[in-house]
This record gives C-alpha cells, sequence and structure tokens, in this order.
C-alpha cells in the first residue's frame, strides 16, 4: 500500500510552501525582495524533481546530480534565511522535504547543516546575528529537520513493493479446477453432497439389513446434519452432542460402536461408524439399527466400516466443492446488495429529502398539493423500507449456530417493529439440523410470504408456526391481509424438489395460510446444491 502522494502530489506540496512564503513577504512588506529567492529555490527543486525524468542514460550519475541540485536549493534557502527577513525561515522547508523524499534520513540531515551553516555564515558577515536572530534561525532548521524526516519516512513506507504472485499457484488452481471437472464427470452423482450420502446408504443396504441408516455430516463442534436418512421421516437417535447418547462416542472420540439402544418403543442394535477425512478428522457419521431380536454382529461392524472408508472421501469432497460454490454465490449477493446500497437506495433517499422540501414548501403557501405530497412521501417511505430489507435478505451469508428459528425469528420481529403488524410465532427443533440449503430454501419461502403480507394493505396480523425435526420440517404461516399468492406461485418452487408439499389456503377473510411440509428428503437431480451452504469444515 502506497501512503506517498504521487510525484505531483509532493510537488503540488513545495510549491504550495513557496506560495506561502510569498504571501508571508507579501504581508511583511518584502514582497519584491523575496520574489528573485523564492524563484531560485523553486527552480532549483523543480529541475531536481524533473531531472531523473528526461533521459534514461547515465542513470549512475543521475541520483548524485539530483542530490547537488538539492543541496544547492538549499544552500540559497539558507543564504536567504541569513540575508532576508523572518519570511525566509519558510524558505529552507521545500529542500528539506524534497531531500527527505527521495534520500531518507541523510538527505534530511545534509540539508539542516547546509542551510544552519549558510544562513548562520550569512548573518554574521552582514553584521546582523544576534541572540534572536540565532534563535529564528535555528528554529526554521529543525523545523526543516522534522520536514525532511517526514519526508524520509513516507519514503520508506512508499518502498514496500507489493506483494507478487506467484504465476505457478494460478497455474496449480487452475490444474485443480480441470481436475475437479474431470472428477464431477466420472463420479455417479457428481459433487452433490445429499446424493453421495445416498449412495453410501445404497452400497450399506446392499452389504446387511438395516432397519433405518442415515449419514450425519458435522465438522468439529458444529451441530450434526442428517445429509440422507433411510427407514424413517425424522432422525430417531439422541443428539451425538448430548452426554449419553448411543452416538456420542463415535462422535467425540472416533471409534466405531456395535452397542445396544434401549431409547426407543423397542430395544435396538446399533452400529455407528465415524466418517473421517484425509487428515483422519471426524466430518460426520455413519448409522444403522434394527431391532435388537436380530443384533448386528462384528462382521456386520467390519462391512459398515468398509463402506465408511470407501464414501468418506466422496462426502468430504462434495462438502468441499459446495464451499467453493457456495463462496461464488456469497460474493455475488454482497456485490448485489452493496450496488442496490450505493445505488438506487441512496437515490431514493435523495429523493425523499426533495419531496420533505416540496412539502414544506407547499404548506407554507397553502398549496392543494400539499396532501398529495404527504402521501407520496409515506409511498416513498414504504418502498425505501421495503429495498432496505431486501439489502438486508442479501446479505444473511451464514446460518446462525442457533438454527433456522433464530433466523426466521429475528427477520420476524424486524418486520413487526418496522411495520406496526402484530406477529406471533411458536418454534420446536430438535437438536439435529436440516441440510444448510434446506434451510436457505424455507428461509426464502418465509420471505416470499412476509413479502406479500406487507405489500398488503390491511394486514395487521403475521402468525408464523415452525417444527423442525431434521429431516422432517413443517412451516405454517398466515396473515389476515389481502393477498395476491395462490397455489400457481409454488407450483415450481425448488422445495418441491426435495420431497415437500406446499399448500394454500384462505385465512380469516381475505388474507392466506402457505403450509410447508417435508416428510422425506430425496436425493433427486434438482437437490443439488448450488450457492448454497452445507457444513464446512472450521
Amino acid at each position: 500500500m502506497r501512503w506517498l502522494p504521487s510525484l505531483a502530489v509532493a510537488t503540488r506540496l513545495r510549491l504550495g510552501l513557496a506560495v506561502i512564503t510569498a504571501l508571508f513577504a507579501v504581508a511583511d512588506g518584502a514582497g519584491f525582495a523575496a520574489a528573485p529567492w523564492i524563484l531560485l529555490v523553486v527552480t532549483l527543486d523543480l529541475a531536481a524533481t524533473a531531472l531523473p525524468h528526461i533521459s534514461i542514460e547515465n542513470t549512475v550519475l543521475r541520483r548524485p546530480q539530483v542530490l547537488a541540485l538539492v543541496c544547492c536549493s538549499a544552500l540559497v534557502a539558507g543564504v536567504a534565511m541569513g540575508y532576508g527577513g523572518p519570511w525566509s525561515k519558510l524558505l529552507i522547508l521545500i529542500p528539506a522535504f524534497h531531500a527527505g523524499l527521495h534520500f531518507g534520513r541523510r538527505g534530511a540531515l545534509i540539508v539542516f547543516v547546509i542551510g544552519f551553516t549558510s544562513a548562520m555564515s550569512v548573518s554574521w558577515w552582514a553584521h546582523v546575528v544576534d541572540e534572536f536572530e540565532t534563535q529564528r534561525i535555528m528554529l526554521a532548521c529543525l523545523l526543516s529537520l522534522v520536514f525532511g524526516l517526514l519526508g524520509a519516512w513516507s519514503h520508506r513506507l512508499e518502498d514496500d513493493p507489493p506483494p507478487a504472485v506467484d504465476p505457478n499457484v494460478a497455474a496449480e488452481a487452475g490444474l485443480l479446477l480441470r481436475r475437479l471437472h474431470e472428477l464431477a464427470d466420472t463420479l455417479d452423482t457428481g459433487f452433490d453432497a445429499p446424493g453421495s450420502a445416498e449412495m453410501a446408504l445404497q452400497d450399506l443396504a446392499n452389504r446387511m439389513r438395516a432397519a433405518r441408516s442415515a449419514v450425519l455430516v458435522g465438522y468439529g463442534d458444529n451441530p450434526a446434519v442428517p445429509l440422507a436418512i433411510r427407514g424413517a421421516d425424522r432422525t430417531p437417535w439422541p443428539d451425538p452432542m448430548d452426554e449419553g447418547s448411543v452416538l456420542a462416542m463415535a462422535w467425540h472420540q472416533g471409534r466405531s460402536t456395535l452397542a445396544e439402544w434401549t431409547g426407543d418403543l423397542v430395544a435396538r442394535s446399533v452400529i455407528v461408524v465415524p466418517l473421517n477425512d484425509d487428515k483422519g478428522h471426524r466430518l460426520g457419521l455413519l448409522v444403522a439399527d434394527r431391532p435388537l431380536v436380530t443384533p448386528f454382529t462384528t462382521e456386520d461392524l467390519a462391512a459398515a466400516e468398509e463402506v465408511a472408508g470407501r464414501h468418506s472421501a466422496n462426502i468430504d469432497l462434495s462438502v468441499l466443492f459446495a464451499g467453493l460454490r457456495e463462496r461464488a454465490g456469497l460474493e455475488e449477493r454482497e456485490r448485489l446488495a452493496r450496488e442496490m446500497h450505493d445505488g438506487i437506495a441512496q437515490e431514493m433517499v435523495a429523493l425523499g429529502f426533495g419531496l420533505d422540501a416540496m412539502r414544506r414548501i407547499a404548506r407554507d403557501q397553502g398549496s392543494p398539493l400539499a396532501e398529495g405530497l404527504d402521501d407520496l412521501r409515506v409511498e416513498v417511505s414504504r418502498v425505501l423500507g421495503d429495498l432496505r430489507l431486501h439489502i438486508a435478505d442479501l446479505r444473511i451469508a451464514v446460518r446462525p449456530d442457533t438454527g433456522l428459528g433464530a433466523l426466521i425469528g429475528a427477520r420476524l420481529q424486524n418486520f413487526g417493529s418496522s411495520s406496526g403488524v402484530t406477529t406471533r410465532i411458536h418454534l420446536s427443533e430438535t437438536g439435529f439440523r436440516l441440510p444448510a440449503h434446506t434451510e436457505v430454501l424455507i428461509y426464502r419461502l418465509f420471505l416470499q410470504v412476509l413479502a406479500d403480507a406487507r405489500h398488503s394493505l390491511n394486514s395487521t396480523t403475521v402468525e408464523v408456526r415452525l417444527n423442525v425435526a431434521a429431516p422432517r420440517v413443517e412451516l405454517w404461516m398466515a396473515h389476515d391481509g389481502t393477498s395476491s399468492l395462490g397455489p400457481r406461485d409454488f407450483a415450481a418452487h425448488p422445495l418441491n424438489g426435495l420431497g415437500a408439499e406446499i399448500t394454500v389456503t384462505p385465512y380469516a377473510g381475505d388474507g392466506v395460510a402457505v403450509r410447508m411440509r417435508m416428510r422425506a428428503r430425496g436425493a433427486a437431480p434438482s437437490a443439488t446444491l448450488s450457492h448454497e451452504r452445507i457444513p464446512q469444515p472450521s
């Protein structure tokens, strides 16, 4: 990063010092006497500035030549200090800054010595030296030393080179991306993490009989997220982060477990195998169970470990690749939010200020347009409020650790405080999380209904009920205002491709109620992750 101004700016600074000196001389009544000295110092300074750019020949001698011109400028300034009046004491600042700028602290010290020596010598020769004059010369020279050191400091900061980009790194990144495209063509599920989890469960089903099975993903201290589940419409086992859970040993210690679990209606035999990345860190669990009357054997546990070892790398790769796509999507959302904030939002604010001025004039003059302008101002405020909410929605980049309910609750509270509409929410969540892309799609469905309530002219109440028991989820949302929503608005919703069912029914007269139920997580092609976030390694 360059802290020093460009050459043109530094030259303007020194010319500004010359102008200040001239104005001070005129105020002192010595304008004509000061003009030759000021012009001479400025001419030598400009010559020293232009010399390195005149020719590229004899570059070895260029630096000593520039230093000689700066020393000459300092000598002239010192003679002026000893000969002239108080105005002359400012001239030494011009060569001092130039010397520090191009020759560092040594240059600043050289100008200080030349200026002080020449000023004192001329004062002694002209018989004007006294204690007061000596103090003024010393103060001016010390000030020039400070200016020179500032220029030297700027010179050091300017010389910090920008970090060079190793072309080999860019080439390596290109090779990796091309290899990823080749791998995506060879894998059965591409880089779809839920699809990869479904393949692991299918392989497990081919090796043993299990009543229920699931792949849970979670890096580090992140909560477990069921990527795929069979034989149940929700995760039936306790949260692996809970103490005493049948999944806790494999989750915390990374050890395969063959255990009996009596926490269900029927006692069950459970196999829990950790999924590890290439560094041996846990990225998730492969879980299967069946009634205890036909318990699993050690051979079944070995087969599950083999399945986990075969599919761990594929699931880990799919999760990491989803992170790359997520970054591109989040950067695009942030760019759109920034452009909206810096562009149309600022123009709307300016328009509102203009309307306020017109309203004030109309009221003062008793114009019949005053009432219409008031209504227009209210409408502009409403549009601006909608725009700010859309910008906030675009900037929601990462799921909160407390889950989908916290995200919806915070957004609903914000809506109620800004619109005055009464809001009610009922939440029920288990410790297991939905996949992040599913949570984002549900949140967008919530925003769609919320926007309909905001645009309604007579909406007074908004009610939300959310029940999450991953992978099962149900969202019910209603408002009592006039609505434009209908079944056709959700016919092609992305949640339908994930096994969701969305229904629209009347509510409280002119209002509308939208219910979304998702009881099973499929692995259809439309369910692939795109520009969304699933659990990432920390």
